[in-house]
């Protein structure tokens, strides 16, 4: 496939990833190409209590419509609690008394770049302590 990662945003798939694309993951004796497919919350949610086998194989369906091959094997797994409905929108928190910052998605976002930008905000705040 012409990418390493790619939002799909249809009614089932919301993300797909080349993981063996991620450095350090491509081992040369290895030489597999590995996909992870993530289902929307939505749909995830109207499905939540299908079984392993049927998902995989509606996940799996979408995602050779987007041009993937059938895997030679797969696993599936759920996340009953991976999405919280509502992520908390404070970016970072810092505590002067305490000395103590917390950052990560949860409280920005809840995806790999509301961890990064997390991470940032509380750097920030470290940095402007005399």
């Amino acid at each position: 496939m012409p990418f390493d990662g790619l939002f799909v945003n249809n009614h089932l798939l919301s993300w797909v990833a080349r993981d063996s694309a991620k450095p350090g993951r491509n081992h040369p004796a290895n030489n597999r190409e590995t996909w992870l497919l993530h289902a929307s919350s939505e749909w995830s949610e109207a499905h939540i209590e299908d079984d392993a086998e049927t998902v995989a194989a509606l996940m799996l369906a979408a995602f050779i419509e987007l041009g993937g091959e059938m895997p030679q094997t797969y696993t599936s797994h759920s996340w009953r609690y991976a999405e919280c409905v509502d992520y908390l929108k404070l970016g970072c928190v810092w505590d002067a008394d305490l000395q103590l910052g917390l950052c990560g998605d949860w409280l920005n976002g809840g995806k790999v770049q509301g961890a990064w930008l997390s991470g940032q905000l509380l750097a920030k705040k470290l940095l402007q302590i005399n």
